[in-house]
């Protein structure tokens, strides 16, 4: 049919920039602002792009098109890694390089779901798997997270349901899925044929509880997405990651090549050299995170559960603002700090806000909470 003005209707429908709004508040502020919305890192990478050699690897491994599964040393390596360190057994055809967990996130949707077919997101969830979503026509169902989870998921369910998506750690409230917690969701997904979509790429930051992956139980149907921005402080070289049963994996990399064909090597070359050397820096940045989350958390004015994992905290200001607090986090934006507003992580959110504590150096963290706090006290 014509179309023309008008965009297709899935376009339309993804959600725009949460922070739009705040940012014109943020651009009357006169002096610097301090960005504790965006779940980034103020410490250097676990390994730079000039550290490498680039000389030892031959030229059409950098400069000509690669694999879209990804580059072969990278997979190899990231072979090892998930069964020993998620106890997850795999092969080489069992990994698919990604452009970063969004891309990797982007197409497990495809893969896993059809136009008009239902996603459940455990809520508050991340906010871009709801604007995949609807992308592609699927429907966001959003279930609360809380106790009897599974009982909550099963009630979700209906005939056009397809797959399960859950985050742990969470963004944004760090809650971490306990091994029950994790067994309800498989025993739902087995029960009535489901996929598990399990974004895992704050593995690394957790504070406390051991951190476990869903794949241990149900690896038949899960994909589980990993990153190397949030692991090892690479968020500009765009290097994620998907574990899953083959045929899974071979659907990923038709939709990785159709979609961006190749990860630059030299971007999965940084990566891979992450992680043979990086886990000194994981332990440095677990605990300076740690630090972190304590000191915002004593210092904040507004109520916050305390995360075991993740990088940020859950501001709760309903007792200000009731369901939207949007009007609260555009009076903190006039004084130079921006928070994401928590509409955008479900639809019963609007009254929480999320701050990241790893996006900035402590001294940094300490004055946008002073604004915060000098805004709430007003």
């Amino acid at each position: 049919m014509a179309r023309f003005p008008d965009v297709s209707t899935a376009g339309a429908r993804v959600p725009a920039s949460i922070f739009a709004r705040l940012r014109e508040h943020l651009a009357r502020f006169p002096g610097d602002f301090i960005p504790l919305q965006i779940g980034d890192t103020h410490l250097a990478p676990a390994v730079r792009l000039d550290e490498l050699r680039w000389t030892e690897l031959p030229a059409t491994e950098l400069y000509a098109y690669g694999s879209p599964a990804g580059w072969a040393p990278l997979i190899d390596a990231l072979v090892r890694k998930s069964g020993a360190r998620n106890a997850i057994p795999t092969t080489a055809a069992g990994i698919q390089i990604t452009c970063g967990a969004t891309h990797a996130l982007a197409c497990a949707v495809q893969a896993l779901c059809d136009p008009g077919d239902e996603l459940i997101l455990v809520t508050p969830h991340w906010p871009l798997i709801k604007g995949h979503a609807l992308a592609v026509n699927v429907a966001p169902v959003e279930v609360a997270y809380g106790p009897d989870l599974g009982a909550r998921l099963a009630a979700a369910v209906t005939p056009r349901t397809s797959a399960i998506y859950y985050a742990t750690p969470n963004n944004p409230d760090g809650i971490m899925l306990t091994p029950g917690e994790l067994a309800q969701i498989a025993e739902v997904a087995s029960a009535h044929g489901l996929w598990i979509l399990a974004d895992e790429v704050y593995e690394d930051y957790c504070y406390d509880a051991a951190h476990a992956s869903i794949a241990t139980l149900a690896a038949e149907r899960t994909v589980t997405v990993f990153s190397f921005a949030k692991s090892y402080a690479q968020a500009g070289l765009r290097v994620g990651y998907a574990i899953a049963p083959e045929p899974i994996t071979a659907t990923l990399k038709k939709l990785v090549n159709h979609s961006l064909y190749n990860v630059p090597v030299a971007t999965q070359r940084a990566a891979l050299a992450a992680l043979e050397r990086g886990d000194a820096f994981l332990t440095e940045a677990r605990a300076r995170y740690r630090a972190a989350r304590d000191r915002a958390l004593a210092r904040l004015a507004a109520p916050a559960a305390c995360p075991p994992g993740g990088a940020y905290l859950w501001v709760d200001f309903r007792a200000r603002s009731g369901d939207d607090c949007m009007p609260v986090l555009e009076k903190i934006a006039a004084e130079g700090v921006l928070l994401a507003p928590g509409s955008a992580f479900g639809d019963a959110c609007g009254g929480f806000a999320r701050l990241c504590f790893t996006g900035v150096p402590p001294d940094r963290l300490d004055e946008g909470i002073d604004r915060i706090n000098a805004v709430l006290v007003r």
